[in-house]
């Protein structure tokens, strides 16, 4: 196993090693069958053996590597279980990820059996484990003697301690040498060790998914994707969850493309960069209204979809992802939306129907949505992050439900598949939003293409207003009130009325109302004056794109917009005053809108530039330090190899 297993994906640079952690200190539990693994990661300092994991029994194992982990040090203990064989490619995400946390890699899927038929019964195999769903931390781990109830994913057979985690778990893996459970028979040392850790409940172990990586525990495989391993990081790099047509459609492409990238030296950012000209492009060549420009611009909307899916994975392929990268990745998709369904409703005021009161709407739709799903995915995340209780060792249950399934669910059948699809088209993710407008481009009607992304845009937001709200009202989202979103007071735009606490159970819907509030008012405040809904679409962009950008903020760096810039721009409150006075007092009411909407834009392009340059700096200082490192580490990783 080695890390210039051919076919290679991309060049030195891309496949290069970082080094962030300083490699671990390794054990190996239960025995010596992974030395293998150990000499493979040695050489790229991501591992450091401190027990060549001599068959001891299971106590003496587990004692053993709470002695190396009480030792201070700052670098990662690193525990493998004997009977793992993996390439060194697929640990990358978990020896070498730039965030310091204590995790363990996880596989999800059909296990083979590797005995043949009259073959002797090799000790060993994955372990079942549950991962939380929003938390994505592990919450239960199955051995010989413990049950998981509703297990998600196996264990692969590694885990990483952070360096601050060491000397407490280092006590956790002394009770557990000395527990009931050690001595029951055909318990694997690795298992025991992850489940003490996870029922001690201090340390939050992550789980660390190797989706399409070959992984092998004993007698069981999980089978990756087809290809080498690099092949199949490349493949990893690819999202998962994305929609239906981005799934069939457009990963397939990108993936074409970020394997040549990978292999030509592009950077994520620049990627971007490129997906925004290219989506600029085709809202110039909608505004030039022929009919072949808008085969051309439907053409090269979808070119700047299939490249905008190459940013992630490039950054996700050598682990160069950064707050600042998502920002640019996020908030680019939204200009380019922005900007399209502007260009669609003035090629309608040249042809002399007035749409923006639509294009408003329609904007309304989307950024209402955007907010909405983040603020609930923030209150669910407030719930899962509260204290998991702690559960004694020699206890055999997990305190799951009674009844609860004990195996993994089985694979969906053709049926689940396509019930499945039908969820999330009706979610209307991105890739799907750019196809109801490409489509629309296509037919060469504005009034189709606004109708159609409005109508569209509505039947996403009912579908999931209806299920959250059928179980908020039912009692069945787990809410507490005591477990409030600290997020929230910074997802609204209040500068006098008091901001939400999160405390009621529909408080994520309090920055959806508020925005929906200002876009009626602009409504109202335009009239029926085509200049005026132009300059009142203008408006909700400049807050929109505010609000886009200050759910990213909140998400990438925790910091949201300073209570300074709110009472700047006068708050919702405050603007829907403004915006009645003009309605009510105005003839002409596009120039105050068109006013308000530069002066909006440039306080909220003013701060946000001033609050990522702070980023952008240790951005800056993160990649000296790679580089460094990576100048040392760049020739293990291979010769150039063909993309």
């Amino acid at each position: 196993m080695r890390l210039d297993e051919r076919p290679l994906v991309g060049n030195a640079r891309a496949r290069a090693v970082h080094g962030r952690s300083s490699g671990g200190d390794v054990v190996v539990l239960g025995g010596a069958a992974a030395t293998d693994l150990l000499e493979s990661l040695e050489p790229f300092a991501l591992a450091r053996a401190v027990g060549r994991g001599e068959a001891r029994s299971v106590p003496e194992a587990l004692l053993g590597a709470a002695d190396t982990a009480s030792t201070a040090a700052d670098r990662p203990l690193v525990l493998v279980s004997h009977d793992l064989r993996i390439s060194p490619v697929a640990l990358l995400d978990v020896l070498d990820a730039p965030r310091d946390v204590t995790s363990a890699a996880v596989v999800a899927g059909p296990l083979t059996d590797l005995r043949g038929e009259g073959a002797d019964e090799v000790p060993g195999g994955f372990a079942p484990v549950r991962v939380d769903a929003v938390s994505r931390r592990i919450v239960s781990v199955g051995t010989v003697r413990h049950v998981v109830s509703d297990p998600t994913a196996h264990a692969a057979g590694i885990l990483r301690v952070a360096a601050a985690d060491r000397v407490h778990v280092a006590e956790v893996l002394r009770a557990s040498g000395t527990s009931e459970s050690a001595g029951e028979p055909g318990m694997q040392a690795f298992d025991l060790a992850l489940l003490a850790v996870v029922r001690d409940a201090v340390v939050p172990v992550a789980a660390v998914p190797l989706a399409h990586a070959t992984v092998e525990r004993g007698h069981e495989q999980h089978a990756g994707a087809p290809g080498s391993p690099w092949q199949q990081r490349l493949r990893a790099a690819s999202r998962g969850n994305d929609g239906v047509f981005s799934t069939h459609a457009i990963r397939p492409l990108s993936r074409r493309l970020t394997a040549y990238g990978l292999g030509r030296g592009w950077t994520p950012n620049v990627v971007t960069f490129v997906s925004l000209l290219l989506g600029l492009a085709a809202c110039a060549l909608t505004a030039v209204d022929t009919r072949w420009t808008w085969v051309l611009a439907a053409v090269l909307l979808q070119a700047s979809l299939v490249v905008d899916c190459v940013d992630g994975e490039i950054a996700r392929f050598t682990r160069r992802y950064s707050p600042l990268g998502g920002w640019l990745d996020a908030v680019s998709d939204r200009v380019k939306e922005f900007t399209m369904v502007a260009a669609v409703a003035w090629v309608a005021a040249r042809r002399g129907d007035d749409l923006w009161w639509l294009a408003i709407a329609v904007l309304a739709l989307l950024a209402v949505r955007h907010a909405e799903d983040f603020a609930y995915a923030m209150r669910h995340r407030a719930l899962s992050a509260r204290p998991v209780t702690s559960r004694p060792l020699d206890v055999p249950g997990d305190g799951g439900p009674h009844g609860a399934r004990t195996d993994l669910p089985a694979a969906p059948t053709g049926r689940v598949r396509v019930v499945r699809d039908v969820k999330q088209v009706l979610h209307l993710p991105i890739a799907e939003r750019y196809l109801v407008m490409s489509v629309g481009l296509l037919v060469f009607s504005p009034v189709f293409l606004l109708w159609a992304l409005g109508i569209a845009s509505a039947i996403a937001f009912a579908w999931t207003q209806l299920g959250r709200l059928g179980k908020a009202l039912t009692g069945r989202d787990g809410f507490r009130a005591d477990h409030a979103d600290p997020t929230l007071p910074h997802l609204v735009d209040l500068a006098v009325v008091p901001r939400p606490t999160g405390r009621g159970r529909l408080a994520w819907q309090v920055p959806g109302v508020l925005l929906t509030l200002e876009a009626a008012a602009l409504l109202l405040a335009a009239g029926g004056d085509p200049a005026a809904g132009a300059a009142a679409y203008a408006w909700l962009a400049a807050v929109c794109w505010h609000v886009y950008d200050n759910v990213y903020r909140l998400r990438e760096t925790g910091r949201g917009t300073p209570h300074a810039l709110v009472r700047a721009t006068l708050g919702v409150e405050g603007r829907i005053v403004v915006l009645a006075l003009i309605g009510g007092f105005t003839d002409r009411p596009a120039v105050p809108l068109l006013v308000g909407a530069v002066v909006l834009f440039l306080l909220y392009a003013g701060e946000s530039a001033r609050s990522w340059s702070a980023v952008i700096g240790s951005a800056r200082s993160e990649a000296s330090a790679d580089a460094a490192t990576g100048a040392v580490t760049e020739r293990a990783a291979g010769q150039d190899g063909s993309s």
